[in-house]
């Protein structure tokens, strides 16, 4: 990363890290990008710069989820089960969500309070699952999979996301999430 470029994502954590406070103690529908903008000494139109709404600012980490997902099944072993890289995956996601536990609990509690951001996580979680039946269908040549299975297990595996860390945010993050995420996983079965 040049200069430049630290010190952009070091003005995007910045208001990530104002907003998200704003919103904890104010509630994300009275918390304005003029009040985001003054807490860290920002003018208003930088904030817009590094983020068009209120919203983008929360989504913005539902898109480095999704990047850290991708990434993490362009890496596995092309020959690797499907079922089995993604939730490698999904690991590596949750595990990120444990190491910045009070980071990620409030940015899905934001989330679960706006019916708004919900949808476009929504949305955005069922982007990513097509981009990942993509992947696996490029890597079928190499594994024998069902056409159904590649859209069908990445559903299931950001299912199972999705009600896991709803069940770790509803704990106020005092279940451990990976431990969620394996009672849950025991619960379905993948054929192979």
């Amino acid at each position: 990363m040049s200069l430049r470029e630290k010190k952009k994502e070091r003005t995007r954590l910045k208001i990530l890290e104002a907003a998200l406070e704003l919103i904890d103690s104010h509630g994300f529908q009275d918390t304005t990008i003029n009040q985001i903008a003054s807490a860290i000494d920002l003018s208003p139109r930088t904030v817009l710069r590094y983020f068009p709404t209120k919203e983008d600012i929360i989504v913005s980490w539902v898109e480095e989820g999704m990047t850290i997902f991708l990434t993490c099944l362009h890496q596995r072993p092309i020959d690797e089960h499907a079922h089995l890289s993604l939730l490698a995956c999904a690991r590596e996601l949750l595990q990120l969500y444990e190491k910045q536990a009070e980071f990620y609990l409030t940015i899905e509690r934001v989330i679960a309070s706006s019916s708004a951001i919900s949808a476009r996580k929504h949305e955005m979680s069922a982007e990513l699952a097509k981009k990942v039946s993509q992947v696996l269908s490029e890597r079928a040549t190499s594994t024998k999979i069902s056409l159904i299975a590649l859209e069908l297990y990445p559903a299931i595996i950001f299912s199972i996301l999705r009600v896991v860390i709803r069940s770790w945010v509803a704990s106020d993050g005092k279940r451990q999430l990976m431990k969620l995420f394996d009672n849950a996983i025991e619960l379905i079965s993948f054929k192979v």
